[in-house]
C-alpha cells in the first residue's frame, strides 16, 4: 500500500456517492409510482335480484340447475358463472358425503426441529431478540424474558443496502481501475463496510447474497467478481495446507468439512515444531536400491554449501518433512524433482534442527494426577498442543485440567497423561446344568473393563482387542436401532421398529451444545409450553434438541423401576456423548420410557434440566 492509497480510496468514494444519490432519487420515485392502483377499469356490469332466481337459464356442464330459492343444505353448495355475455348461471351440486362414528381427537403437541445426527456447537443466542416468543399469548409474560438480551433485533445497526451498493462499486473502480488490492483497500478503515470476509460476512459476500440494484452508473459488468477471500498462492505449499487443515476437523472421530460439532477446534501448522511433542519431527528411512545414478545410495553426498534451492523449493521440501510419514529420501525426491542426494542432505538438517530446539525441554514428567473425568462435574478442555512434555509448567491444558490426553492431542504417543486402554478378552461362564450352553460375555460389556468403568468407551488405537465385537464402541460405530415416532397414552412417544438386546444403544441423545446462560434464558419458554428439551451435559454445557434434534427426543418419562431404558454420559475421543442403552431385552413395538431424574416435572418458575 502506497501512500497515496488512502486519498485514492477517499476520493473514489465521495464521488461514488454522489453519483449514487443523484441517481436514487428519481428510480425510487419511478418505482413508487408504478405500484399506483390504475384507475382505467373496464365497466361494471350489474346483477339483477331477478338473475338470481330465474328459474330458466340452462344447465351447464350437465350438472342439474334448481330454483336458487331453494337453501343450500350441508351436502350442497352453489356454483355461480357468468358468461361472456354478462349471463349468470346458477347451480346447486352435490357433495360426496362420509359418515364418520368415531371421535377425532386432536394430535398431541410438539414442536418441530431440524433433524441432527451429531451435536451442534451453539454457544449462546444472540444479544438480540429477533422476535418476542408467543406475543399472542396473554399467559405469557415476556418481560423477563426479553431482559435477558441486550435488546431487540430491529435495535442493531442497520446495514444500508444502498450504502453495500456504494461500498462494493467503490471497491470495484479502485481495485481493477486504479489497481489496489481488497485487502489494501480495507486497510485504509475509510469504507464504512468492511469488504473481505474475516469473523464476520463481509461486504463482498453480503453483496453476492443480494439483489443488484440496477444503476446504469455500475461497473459492474465490466469486470469480474470482487475477491473476497484470496486464494493462497500457487507454489506456497505452507498456506494451501494449513487452508485444507482450518476447512477439515481434525477430530479423529469426525474428519468432516466445516464441521458443526468441533467449530472452534483448529490445526495450526507451526514448522518449527514437530507434529507431536517429544517424537522426531521426521525421520529418513534407507532404500533397498539406488532409485538413479544421483541417488544418495551411489555417493559422494553434496556437501550443504553446494546446494542451491531457492527460498520457495526449501520450504516446500519443509513442509513435506513436516507432514509426511516415515519415508525415503528416494520418494521426496520424486515429489520434489531434485536430485536424492541433495535432498537427503536438506532433510538431515531438518532433522538436526528439530532435536536440537526441543533438547532443552527433553526430561520427564513422572507421576501425573488425574481427577474425576466422569460427567457431570468434569468438563472436558480443547487438545493440548504445546512444546515439551504435559505438564502445567509448559500449559499443557490436561494437566491443568488433570485430565488424561485424547487421540486429538499433539503430545507424543508415549505421552505419560494419555490413556492406556484395555485388554478385555470375552468371558466365558461354564453352565453346569444339562441341555444348557455355556454364557459368553462380550468383551467390555461389564465394568471389568478400566474403560467401560471410567465411563469411556474403548479406544481402538490402544485397546486390544477390540474390533467389532466389543461392546463399548457403539457410539463410535453408530450403531443406533430404527425407531419411530408415535402417539402414545402420554403424547407423542418412541417406539422400537426392532428387537434389541440389554445393553444396546438405542439412540444417542443429540442437539444443540449451549452454555448455562443460554439454558436458563430458554428455560423460560420451556416452562411455558410445559416441555422442556435439555440434557444437563456438565456444569457448563447442556444438549438442547428443541430446535436441533433427532427422535430420541420423544422419549417419554417413567420411574427408574418402570423404565427400559437408561442414560449413560461418556468420553468418546476427548468429548462427552449422551449414549441411551436398553435395560433389558425389548421387543419390536415397544414405547421406549426413561427416567429423567427428580428434576422432573417442570415446575413453573424453576428452571431445571430434563432430558
Amino acid at each position: 500500500m502506497t501512500r497515496k492509497t488512502p486519498s485514492v480510496v477517499k476520493e473514489t468514494f465521495r464521488e461514488v456517492w454522489y453519483d449514487y444519490y443523484a441517481w436514487e432519487p428519481t428510480y425510487c420515485s419511478r418505482k413508487l409510482t408504478s405500484l399506483r392502483a390504475n384507475m382505467g377499469l373496464p365497466a361494471v356490469h350489474s346483477i339483477s335480484d331477478s338473475d338470481l332466481t330465474d328459474p330458466n337459464h340452462p344447465a351447464e356442464d350437465g350438472i342439474p340447475t334448481r330454483n336458487m330459492s331453494i337453501t343450500d343444505s350441508e351436502t350442497s353448495f352453489t356454483r355461480y358463472t357468468v358468461n361472456e355475455s354478462i349471463q349468470l348461471h346458477t347451480a346447486i351440486v352435490d357433495a360426496d358425503t362420509t359418515t364418520i362414528t368415531m371421535t377425532l381427537t386432536p394430535y398431541p403437541p410438539y414442536e418441530s426441529c431440524t433433524p441432527a445426527s451429531r451435536n451442534i456447537l451453539h454457544g449462546d443466542d444472540p444479544n438480540y431478540l429477533p422476535f418476542v416468543p408467543f406475543a399472542d399469548d396473554p399467559t405469557f409474560d415476556p418481560t423477563e424474558y426479553v431482559y435477558d438480551h441486550k435488546g431487540l433485533a430491529w435495535q442493531e445497526a442497520y446495514r444500508d443496502s444502498d450504502v453495500l451498493e456504494i461500498v462494493l462499486e467503490t471497491a470495484r473502480r479502485v481495485h481493477f481501475q486504479r489497481g489496489v488490492s481488497i485487502e489494501h483497500i480495507d486497510a485504509t478503515g475509510i469504507l464504512p463496510l468492511e469488504l473481505r470476509t474475516t469473523s464476520v460476512w463481509g461486504a463482498i459476500w453480503t453483496g453476492r447474497m443480494s439483489d443488484p440494484m440496477p444503476w446504469h452508473r455500475s461497473s459492474r459488468s465490466l469486470y469480474p467478481p470482487l475477491p473476497d477471500l484470496s486464494p493462497p498462492p500457487r507454489h506456497d505449499l505452507r498456506v494451501r495446507l494449513q487452508d485444507y487443515m482450518t476447512l477439515w476437523c481434525p477430530h479423529v472421530d469426525c474428519m468432516e468439512a466445516n464441521c458443526l460439532s468441533h467449530a472452534s477446534e483448529q490445526f495450526e501448522i507451526d514448522l518449527s515444531q514437530p507434529r507431536s511433542s517429544g517424537e522426531e519431527q521426521f525421520k529418513l528411512l534407507s532404500n533397498a536400491l539406488p532409485c538413479s545414478p544421483e541417488c544418495q545410495m551411489n555417493g559422494p553426498t553434496n556437501h550443504e554449501d553446494e546446494i542451491r534451492w531457492t527460498d520457495e523449493e526449501l520450504g516446500e521440501l519443509q513442509v513435506i518433512c513436516y507432514a509426511a510419514p516415515p519415508t525415503t529420501p528416494c520418494a521426496l525426491a520424486r515429489l520434489c524433482r531434485k536430485p536424492c542426494r541433495e535432498v537427503a542432505v536438506l532433510c538431515s538438517k531438518f532433522i538436526r534442527t528439530a532435536v536440537e530446539d526441543d533438547g532443552a525441554d527433553d526430561h520427564q514428567m513422572l507421576n501425573p494426577i488425574f481427577g474425576d473425568e466422569t460427567a457431570p462435574n468434569f468438563v472436558p478442555n480443547a487438545p493440548c498442543a504445546h512444546t515439551g512434555p504435559c505438564s502445567p509448567d509448559t500449559g499443557c491444558a490436561c494437566s491443568l485440567n488433570n485430565a488424561h490426553c485424547a487421540s486429538a492431542c499433539r503430545c507424543a504417543k508415549t505421552c505419560a497423561r494419555r490413556w492406556k486402554g484395555c485388554h478385555c478378552p470375552s468371558l466365558v461362564v461354564k453352565s453346569y446344568k444339562k441341555h444348557k450352553k455355556d454364557k459368553v460375555i462380550p468383551a467390555c460389556s461389564t465394568d471389568l473393563c478400566p474403560c467401560r468403568k471410567a465411563r469411556r468407551e474403548c479406544d481402538p488405537e490402544v485397546c486390544s482387542p477390540c474390533r467389532k465385537s466389543c461392546r463399548n464402541l457403539q457410539i463410535q460405530q453408530c450403531l443406533s436401532k430404527s425407531v419411530s415416532v408415535r402417539q402414545s397414552d402420554h403424547g407423542l412417544g418412541l417406539f422400537l421398529d426392532e428387537d434389541v438386546k440389554e445393553g444396546d444403544l438405542v439412540a444417542e441423545y443429540v442437539g444443540e451444545l449451549i452454555y448455562e446462560p443460554t439454558f436458563q434464558c430458554r428455560s423460560q419458554l420451556a416452562e411455558h409450553i410445559g416441555r422442556s428439551y435439555v440434557f444437563g451435559l456438565n456444569t457448563q454445557i447442556s444438549v438442547d434438541s428443541t430446535y436441533a434434534g433427532n427422535p430420541a427426543r420423544y422419549i417419554n418419562h417413567a420411574p427408574y423401576r418402570k423404565a427400559n431404558l437408561e442414560v449413560m454420559i461418556l468420553f468418546v475421543h476427548g468429548e462427552q456423548r449422551i449414549g441411551i442403552f436398553a435395560k433389558k431385552s425389548i421387543a419390536r413395538g415397544t414405547e421406549l420410557f426413561l427416567d429423567y431424574g427428580p428434576e422432573f416435572p417442570i415446575q413453573h418458575g424453576e428452571k431445571r434440566k430434563t432430558p
